[in-house]
């Protein structure tokens, strides 16, 4: 994982379109309930630039966006949560407690805890494909292939602000770089809060649909490859 100054970025951020709902998070943030996920290509600009320009977008992150993983375990959770009270607050309570206590914190707020191998990670995320596979840098990936591999779901992650934080866990035992991010995310600077999770070796990319995705994870262990599929998806012309 990436060392050095912490907070090297420039604070200021853009405001992003971030919206989380109520309906699927209690009062503490925890997710209770399945998220209503609506897959939707939107309407407006015509259709053929419409998706040239979400490819483009895709394939710029997908050339940007590295994951450094020194622990061996891979969280994926809901950008917020990294900025939520009750979330640092618990991380901050069992710091000394067994891995095991704190992969059950991240996922009881929707989040999820992978085991693989330590390595740097590429991101593929095909919006037209609905599909989001994380995988070393090393190693090329079939899509089809994966899909035929993978059969059974790990888990699921819920994400209600459009984005996934990609990160190491050894990175939530750090109380204050929790805390530089939840202050940022306080003052409106979205840009700011990911951009602190790259500077120290995470990544963060938009799920599928404004209004909240959930996600089932796959993981193939002999190649470290993790994908991410939509639980629920509807036609993208609907």
């Amino acid at each position: 994982m990436r060392r050095g100054s912490r907070y090297s970025r420039d604070d200021r951020g853009s405001r992003g379109d971030s919206r989380y709902s109520r309906n699927s998070r209690g009062r503490d943030g925890r997710y209770s309930s399945r998220s209503s996920s609506r897959y939707s290509s939107g309407r407006g600009a015509p259709r053929f630039n419409r998706r040239r320009s979400d490819i483009s977008q895709a394939d710029a992150g997908n050339k940007r966006e590295r994951i450094a993983i020194e622990s061996g375990a891979l969280v994926l959770i809901d950008q917020f949560m990294l900025a939520n009270p009750q979330f640092i607050q618990k991380m901050l309570d069992n710091i000394d407690e067994d891995a095991s206590v704190k992969d059950n914190i991240i996922r009881d707020y929707g989040g999820e805890v992978i085991d693989i191998a330590p390595d740097t990670y590429g991101i593929q995320r095909d919006p037209y494909g609905l599909s989001i596979i994380i995988h070393p840098t090393n190693v090329k990936v079939d899509k089809k292939e994966l899909s035929r591999e993978m059969q059974e779901p790990i888990g699921n992650i819920f994400v209600d602000t459009r984005c996934v934080a990609m990160v190491d866990r050894e990175l939530l035992d750090d109380n204050s770089l929790l805390k530089k991010y939840e202050e940022l995310w306080n003052n409106g600077e979205d840009k700011a809060c990911r951009d602190l999770l790259r500077d120290n070796g995470g990544a963060v990319r938009y799920g599928f649909c404004r209004y909240g995705d959930e996600f089932s994870v796959y993981v193939n262990d002999e190649s470290n490859v993790v994908c991410l599929w939509p639980g629920v998806a509807e036609d993208l012309d609907e």
